[in-house]
C-alpha cells in the first residue's frame, strides 16, 4: 500500500476519534472511575510497545543484542532509580555513543 495512502487513514482515523469526543462528549459529564483507570493506562502501553518493536526487530527480522540493548537496560535503570525523564535520556544516549563508536 503507498505510505501516503496509510499516513492519510491514520489521519482520518485520530481527526474522527477526536471530533468524536468533542461531538460526544457532552453526554459525558462524569466520566467512571474503571475508565479513567483504562484511559490512563494507555501512554504507558503505547510506548512499551513502540520501545518493544524498535529493540526486537531489524529491517530484515529479528535484531540481534547490539547497543540499543545495552542503552535501553541503562536508560530503564536510571529512570527507575532517579525518576528523572532527561538523565534517562542522557544516560541511554551516552551509551549509544560509547558502545556504538
Amino acid at each position: 500500500m503507498n505510505h501516503l495512502v496509510m499516513v492519510l487513514i491514520a489521519a482520518v482515523g485520530t481527526y474522527l476519534t477526536r471530533v468524536s469526543f468533542i461531538a460526544f462528549g457532552e453526554h459525558l459529564r462524569v466520566v467512571p472511575p474503571r475508565v479513567e483507570v483504562m484511559l490512563s493506562m494507555i501512554p504507558p502501553a503505547v510506548l512499551s510497545a513502540i520501545a518493544a518493536t524498535s529493540l526486537l526487530l531489524g529491517d530484515d527480522g529479528l535484531r540481534g543484542l547490539d547497543e540499543w540493548h545495552v542503552a535501553a537496560l541503562v536508560s530503564g535503570l536510571v529512570a527507575w532509580k532517579t525518576k528523572n525523564v532527561a538523565l534517562c535520556i542522557l544516560a541511554g544516549m551516552a551509551v549509544v555513543w560509547t558502545v556504538g563508536v
